[in-house]
């Protein structure tokens, strides 16, 4: 069994502290090692009765610092939703400039999902947690709203449109979005079956969405 105390120990030096190669490294570790302890602790003794003091306590620093890394028990577990979000818009940035909007995003959620570090069966966890934790959800959905807005500004970008005043880039990550929730929704009804990779489900629907958005997008003349 993972041990957030252990992983976090691991990359600090004896005499507490950690070389300046390895901060960021440090930081990283002790950033998931949190966000471990608080899933683990949330699916125990449920979310309203896990205090802050309580999750780091498990990593062994304190509860401050764990408010430097998450800023809210919210937080915590939804930084892996974060780094998702994190991961696409990355993606996206990278994409071939004569890629169709909804192409490049396409390819962008699914190179997200298949990114190292993004576990299935951490995704069904917090996926589950999310949903029968108002507090939880509430916070997801905010999240997920802003996400929406950065990714049609990147869109917007790339096909030299106003994302104000033009509807085609958030358009393009409405459909996507739908997409995506409808291929996660189905995924949880069968239980996160291992034998049913996420990320091919979510390429099914994205696929199922037809041929309208996929030809290049021009700004109209």
């Amino acid at each position: 069994m993972h041990d957030p105390r252990a992983a976090h120990e691991s990359a600090v030096r004896a005499d507490g502290t950690a070389p300046e190669g390895l901060r960021e490294r440090k930081k990283q570790v002790t950033r998931a090692a949190l966000m471990e302890a608080a899933m683990d602790l949330y699916e125990r003794d449920g979310f309203h009765a896990t205090t802050l003091e309580d999750i780091a306590a498990v990593v062994g620093v304190s509860a401050r610092t764990l408010t430097r890394y998450f800023g809210s028990k919210e937080g915590v577990v939804l930084g892996y939703e974060d780094d998702y979000h994190a991961i696409v818009a990355g993606e996206l940035a990278r994409r071939p400039a004569g890629e169709s909007p909804l192409e490049a995003l396409r390819a962008s959620v699914l190179a997200a999902l298949g990114a190292e570090g993004v576990d299935s069966g951490r995704y069904l966890r917090l996926q589950r947690l999310i949903i029968t934790t108002p507090a939880l959800l509430a916070k997801s959905l905010e999240r997920t709203t802003e996400e929406s807005h950065n990714l049609a500004g990147l869109l917007a970008e790339r096909m030299g449109a106003s994302p104000d005043a033009d509807m085609r880039p958030r358009l393009v990550v409405s459909v996507v979005q739908a997409a995506l929730q409808t291929a996660k929704e189905h995924w949880l009804r069968g239980q996160g079956d291992p034998s049913e990779d996420l990320t091919d489900l979510v390429r099914h629907a994205l696929d199922l969405l037809g041929p309208g958005l996929t030809p290049p997008l021009k700004r109209p003349g």
